[in-house]
């Protein structure tokens, strides 16, 4: 089964917590601190790996957690880090935010990964808040909790070649003949449900990959029949062999059938209407040479050059292939123009700077403070210690907070938040 849509949740690991350990020394009660910080939870990456085909494997399992870091250990010892996640999807997946619906990323490469979520970094022992001030702290942060990601993977297929058509022209049939590709093939007056793709050897040499779209009829933009699913998939190809069928063995008329077909890759994705084309008029081996020449000329009328081919036989099927893979070296040529103007062109690179210090704000009966930081300390520090409330306090004196907090009217036992928590101020 052919699946190209799939929405998975991932979680990375959490960071291990920090301990409150005390060396113990003979005569003496405590010794000095020595609890050691956690350790970091495993990142998650999403990987594009050539042997797999297909989102198949994530309708059976679609969430995928990292491990979380170990805790700290006596003697000032960092608890172990997670390993980090990969999750393989196929070359050629878009990822969206499944919340937003924002792109994320096109892993449109063999081995091109992406940190999608990140794991928690590990909280501090209290050997680490030890100084010359309290040299026995009792006070530890808890570890970091790691990022969780509802996601939106999309696959569109990464093929040369495109051969469309409207269903019974014989799309089937071309790709099981120029690869070795062997879809069921049929006299069906009703589309198959899956893409074929295939390597085409145009000598010994050269090759390209070619997939047959299936799915395409009239109003497939608007979602009729499977059409929408697969038309995406034709955004990536560089080249379409569009086939009709010049017969007129079931009544229908190849230029109309072309037309109708152009308007509908257009009307799903404009950008289309600029890839190159090749029309191959099929099963010439069911009429004569005079009615082949009689759709080749209706086609010129157009500006439009005919190819007839048999995929039953293979008359004209060599001519068709050499004639794809020569479209295939210009389109390379004129991607590689357009390069060689971008990196002549001016870049500007822009970095998003994240927001530094605080921001205090009014909301009804307490004050918020905001500020990536000081959110994170409150979120960590374990606020059941000894020394965790006098810890924070002077964090946020010596950072301003708590003249700010007094600027905007607080006094004391006014309700702060922070980090998603509620304090009262002590002044």
């Amino acid at each position: 089964m052919f699946v190209d849509e799939a929405t998975i949740t991932v979680k990375a690991g959490d960071g291990g917590h920090g301990i409150i350990s005390f060396e113990n020394q003979l005569g003496q009660r405590y010794g000095g601190p020595d609890g050691g910080n956690g350790g970091e939870g495993g990142d998650v990456y999403l990987r594009a790996d050539k042997s797999v085909n297909t989102l198949l494997r994530f309708e059976k399992k679609n969430t995928f957690r990292a491990d979380s870091g170990e805790k700290g250990g006596t003697q000032d010892k960092t608890g172990k880090s997670a390993e980090d996640l990969y999750i393989d999807v196929p070359v050629g997946t878009l990822v969206f935010d499944g919340e937003t619906d924002e792109k994320i990323a096109d892993l449109n490469g063999k081995g091109k990964e992406i940190l999608i979520a990140r794991g928690g970094t590990g909280g501090r022992g209290n050997k680490a808040f030890s100084s010359s001030i309290n040299t026995a702290p009792r006070i530890r942060e808890m570890g970091e909790k790691g990022e969780e990601k509802y996601l939106r993977l999309e696959l569109r297929m990464l093929a040369d070649v495109g051969i469309v058509g409207f269903p019974n022209v014989g799309k089937s049939s071309l790709i099981s003949k120029i690869s070795a590709q062997k879809p069921e093939i049929g006299n069906y007056h009703f589309t198959t449900m899956d893409p074929h793709p295939g390597v085409v050897a145009v000598d010994d040499w050269n090759e390209f990959v070619a997939v047959d779209i299936p799915g395409i009829i009239e109003g497939a933009h608007e979602g009729k029949g499977l059409g929408d699913q697969f038309l995406k998939h034709l955004t990536r190809t560089r080249v379409l062999i569009h086939m009709v069928d010049i017969s007129g063995v079931e009544g229908r008329d190849p230029l109309e059938d072309w037309e109708v077909f152009r308007n509908e890759l257009t009307e799903y994705d404009s950008s289309l209407k600029e890839t190159p084309e090749i029309v191959a008029g099929n099963k010439v081996d069911l009429i004569d040479s005079s009615k082949v020449d009689r759709q080749k000329k209706r086609f010129e009328e157009k500006g439009l050059e005919l190819y007839p081919v048999s995929a039953a036989t293979g008359e004209g099927i060599d001519k068709l292939v050499k004639k794809t893979y020569e479209l295939l070296q210009k389109e390379d040529k004129r991607a590689e123009e357009e390069n060689k103007k971008e990196e002549h062109g001016e870049h500007r690179v822009y970095r998003f700077k994240g927001e530094s210090g605080f921001r205090v704000l009014e909301k009804e009966d307490k004050y918020v403070v905001e500020g990536r930081e000081i959110e994170k300390l409150a979120q960590k520090l374990d606020f059941s210690t000894e020394d965790a409330p006098d810890y924070f306090h002077q964090r946020l004196e010596k950072q301003g907070v708590i003249s700010e907090l007094k600027e905007k009217g607080a006094r004391d036992g006014s309700i702060i938040e922070i980090g998603g928590m509620e304090f009262e101020l002590v002044l």
